[in-house]
């Protein structure tokens, strides 16, 4: 029998840790003195710390309680207690009226493992001081046997200005996608490929102005390269 696991590490890029980001990114085995410089330790780690949401929901009822906010009843049966804690510290943070924020509320399961992008969201509703600007996240699936596509790595940088993401199972799809389109002398599958790759860039880009022109920055550079003479 071969066990399967997933562990990851990376750094929360911030001012300082303050109650909010302990709550959020405690079970991430946080660690605010290394490496330092501005950025704060974090890990998952499949043997020892795989936050869920249960812990998360569980340290922001102690934040909130450690603020003297409402807490949430856990006998109330017809309440999310997720949603209720959120929105209990929305509005003591003054982002009650956040759309992202009312977004998540309404459409995330908060079940199982916590997820970095939602998290990444309510920490920037939730600033007590922290600025926590971006985050960067880097793992890898591992198995105890050898087995075939069992092994992969992906990484993600997450900010309020963009997300990235990346993995190596990616990179062989896409080379095999655009070998089979070269071996065909199907260019233009080949071209949709490509371009379908970096409308997936684009669309990380969260400010939709800003990624419109960035979207025409990118056609003008590709036609420019298009146009310059080949070296000699």
């Amino acid at each position: 029998m071969a066990n399967n696991y997933y562990d990851a590490t990376g750094v929360l890029m911030l001012e300082r840790v303050t109650p909010v980001i302990t709550a959020l990114f405690g079970g991430f085995d946080l660690d605010e003195s290394y490496p330092g410089d501005g950025q704060a330790y974090i890990a998952r780690l499949s043997e020892s710390s795989d936050p869920q949401w249960s812990d998360v929901l569980e340290a922001l009822t102690d934040l909130a309680s450690q603020l003297d906010l409402p807490v949430p009843d856990d006998d109330d049966s017809e309440n999310d207690p997720m949603g209720t804690i959120i929105e209990v510290l929305a509005k003591h943070f003054g982002t009650d009226q956040n759309p992202e924020l009312q977004n998540l509320v309404e459409h995330h399961q908060f079940e199982d493992s916590a997820d970095l992008e939602a998290l990444m969201l309510i920490a920037s509703c939730f600033n007590d001081g922290y600025n926590l600007a971006a985050i960067q996240f880097e793992g890898c699936w591992h198995c105890s046997k050898p087995r075939l596509f069992e092994f992969g790595g992906e990484g993600c940088f997450l900010s309020r200005e963009l997300s990235v993401f990346s993995g190596s199972r990616q990179a062989l799809d896409l080379g095999l996608d655009l070998r089979q389109a070269i071996l065909a002398d199907d260019l233009d599958q080949a071209a949709a490929r490509i371009a379908k790759e970096t409308l997936s860039l684009l669309a990380g880009v969260s400010e939709e102005s800003i990624r419109d022109r960035l979207r025409r920055r990118v056609i003008e550079q590709l036609l420019g390269t298009a146009s310059s003479p080949a070296p000699v």
